[in-house]
C-alpha cells in the first residue's frame, strides 16, 4: 500500500503546496499575454541547491501547456545542451508534419534539416538549432500558440552552447519577435561565471528572480497545509517550532514535515510537538546525507581544511581570517573560496566576507568524525605556515 504522507522530500519533485513562489511565477506568467516584447519572457532564476528552482521551472512548464504551448525542457550539466534542445523541438515539428506551411518546410530543407520520415534522431542539429527553433516557433505563431523553453543546472554548463543558445534566443525571440518564451535557472554563481562573459549580453539583459528562502509564513503554510488536506492539523507552537527548524529552505521544509508525519501516531487528526521535535532529528540528519555530503566528499582535503577553518565562526566568516586559521596568503584563499562558491557549499557576503550557502552545513561539519584532526591543523595563534597545500598542486588532488 502507498504511503499517504503528503510531503515530498526529493530534489525536483513537486510540493503538495508551492508556498511563497506565486509572485514569481505570476510574473513570468502573465509577460506571455504580451509576448517576446515583455522584459519577463526571457528570464534567470538564481537560487541555492534545494531552493526549489526546478519545481518552479515545472510548474511554468505545467502553466504553459495548460494554454495549448509546447515545450521543451533540459539541464546544462552535461554536454550537448544545444543538440538535445533542437532534437525536442524536431519531435514536435515531426507531429505538425500535417499541418506545417510550405514555406516553413521549405526552410527547413534548405536549411538541411530533415523532418517525417527521412528523420534522423542521432544527428548532429546543434549548429542549425536557430533554423529549427525558428521555424517551429514561426508555424505555432501562425496558430496564436508559442513555445516554452526551459534550462535547468546553467551554472554546470558549457560556455560555448549557452553562448550559442543565448544568440540563438536574441534572434529568435527579440529580433524576430516569435513566441519562444525562456527561463533558465542556476545557482547564484552564475553572476560571477558566465553572466561575465561580454558573449552572453542578452542573458546578462534578462530579468533575475531569486529563488531563495520561504519567509515564516510561507513556511508555516508549506507545512500546515498539506496536513490539513489530509485530515489534520498542528499544534500552533509545534507548527512555530518546525518552521524555525526548518529554517524556510524548502527541501529541508519537506523533510521536516515528511518525517514528522511519519513518526506521528494520528497525522491524520493532530501531529504534536513531540512528532515535530523528532520529525527534525530525523530531517537534520537525512539533509546531511542528501545535500551537504555529497559536495563534501566532492572537495579536496585542502579544500575540506578552508571548510572547518569557516566552521570555526558562528556566523559569516572574514577572508583575512580564514588565511589567517589557514597560515597562508589571500591569494591562495581566493581560489579555494571561488571554488567552493562554484560548489554550491559557501556563498559571498561581500569581498572580504564568506558565509555557508545551506543550512546547518556548519553543525554537520561539526560532528564529522575527521572534523578533530582537520580543526587541531589550524593556525588560531601564529601566521606560521601550516601546510595548506597551494592550488593546482598533488596534494590538492
Amino acid at each position: 500500500m502507498l504511503s499517504d504522507n503528503p510531503f515530498a522530500p526529493t530534489f525536483g519533485a513537486s510540493p503538495p503546496v508551492l508556498a511563497g513562489r506565486s509572485h514569481i511565477i505570476d510574473d513570468i506568467v502573465s509577460s506571455w499575454d504580451t509576448g517576446p516584447t515583455h522584459p519577463n519572457y526571457t528570464v534567470l532564476l538564481l537560487g541555492r541547491r534545494g531552493s526549489g528552482k526546478t519545481v518552479v521551472l515545472k510548474e511554468l512548464r505545467a502553466r504553459a501547456q495548460k494554454r495549448g504551448w509546447l515545450t521543451i525542457s533540459s539541464a546544462a550539466v552535461t554536454a550537448g545542451l544545444l543538440n538535445r534542445i533542437g532534437h525536442a523541438a524536431l519531435i514536435h515539428l515531426n507531429r505538425l508534419t500535417a499541418s506545417l506551411e510550405d514555406d516553413l518546410s521549405a526552410d527547413l530543407a534548405a536549411a538541411g534539416i530533415q523532418i517525417g520520415a527521412a528523420y534522423d534522431p542521432v544527428a548532429d542539429v546543434s549548429r542549425r538549432i536557430g533554423e529549427i527553433l525558428s521555424v517551429l516557433a514561426n508555424h505555432l505563431a501562425r496558430k496564436n500558440s508559442g513555445l516554452f523553453v526551459t534550462v535547468d543546472e546553467m551554472h554546470a554548463g558549457d560556455t560555448n552552447d549557452l553562448r550559442m543558445f543565448a544568440v540563438t534566443l536574441q534572434d529568435v525571440t527579440r529580433i524576430a519577435q516569435l513566441p519562444l518564451a525562456f527561463v533558465g535557472a542556476g545557482l547564484p554563481v552564475l553572476e560571477e561565471t558566465l553572466l561575465t562573459d561580454r558573449s552572453v549580453t542578452f542573458l546578462q539583459r534578462c530579468p533575475r528572480y531569486e529563488v531563495d528562502f520561504l519567509d515564516s509564513v510561507g513556511t508555516q503554510v508549506a507545512i500546515a497545509e498539506p496536513i490539513r488536506q489530509r485530515g489534520g492539523r498542528c499544534q500552533p507552537k509545534a507548527l512555530e517550532y518546525a518552521a524555525d527548524a526548518a529554517l524556510g529552505y524548502p527541501i529541508m521544509v519537506q523533510l521536516v514535515g515528511f518525517h514528522s508525519w511519519q513518526v506521528a501516531e494520528s497525522p491524520h487528526q493532530e501531529i504534536t510537538m513531540k512528532d515535530f521535535v523528532t520529525g527534525t532529528q530525523v530531517a537534520f540528519r537525512q539533509f546531511g546525507q542528501l545535500v551537504i555530503a555529497p559536495l563534501w566528499r566532492d572537495q579536496s582535503p585542502a579544500a575540506r581544511r578552508f571548510l572547518v577553518a569557516m566552521a570555526q565562526d558562528k556566523n559569516e566568516s572574514l577572508l583575512k581570517e580564514i588565511a589567517r586559521r589557514l597560515g597562508v596568503t589571500s591569494g591562495y584563499v581566493s581560489v579555494y573560496r571561488a571554488r567552493l562558491v562554484r560548489s554550491g557549499l559557501v556563498t559571498n557576503v561581500s569581498k572580504h566576507v564568506l558565509s555557508f550557502a545551506l543550512p546547518s552545513t556548519r553543525r554537520w561539519i561539526e560532528d564529522l568524525e575527521e572534523y578533530a584532526h582537520i580543526a587541531e591543523s589550524l593556525n588560531f595563534e601564529t601566521n606560521a605556515p601550516l601546510g595548506f597545500a597551494v592550488p593546482g598542486s598533488r596534494r590538492d588532488d
